[in-house]
């Protein structure tokens, strides 16, 4: 009897014995189902391709350990299945490259915002008198502490005190 005129129950009980043929002759009875249902659901030529494939490797791969009753049913669970798994494995890389996006949009926002900071600090900063505009320099950008400013305001009143009485004498 020609390999064509298998049941599908007999070609699996082939397949099991590892028939090459019997294996062809089930792909090319199921591939173009299998093929349209897969793309149905995830409209991507090169993923459909792939699953498909992937679908009727585990099949063969599996073949002696498999107790499939109804060929079309398992088909179409194993493809779902199949799709599900692609899908998901998407979302995975998807969701990893959204976390990536934010982070870096967040490095990104906080560079502009300590940008916008600084100018508008500077701004500021250039509205105030000189004295305090010097007194907050030192403090603020370059982290003298209070008694640190004073003994230097200090010791620079003294010495502007002096220079105008050198100046006198002279």
């Amino acid at each position: 009897m020609p390999i064509s005129s298998y049941s599908d129950g007999e070609l699996l009980s082939a397949i099991q014995h590892d028939d090459e043929k019997a294996f062809a002759e089930l792909f090319e009875r199921y591939w173009k189902q299998v093929h349209a249902m897969t793309y149905a659901m995830v409209r991507s030529m090169e993923a459909t391709q792939e699953i498909v494939q992937n679908i009727f490797i585990t099949l063969w791969d599996n073949r002696a350990t498999l107790s499939i009753s109804h060929l079309p049913s398992y088909l179409q669970v194993a493809t779902k299945n199949c799709v599900l798994n692609y899908i998901d494995s998407r979302l995975d890389k998807r969701q990893g490259d959204c976390k990536q996006y934010i982070a870096q949009r967040a490095h990104f926002d906080h560079d502009i915002k300590v940008n916008d900071l600084i100018e508008a600090l500077e701004c500021e900063m250039n509205e105030l008198p000189e004295k305090p505009k010097n007194i907050f320099r030192l403090h603020e950008l370059e982290g003298l502490s209070i008694a640190d400013i004073t003994r230097s305001l200090s010791s620079l009143k003294r010495l502007f005190n002096i220079i105008p009485h050198n100046q006198q004498k002279g």
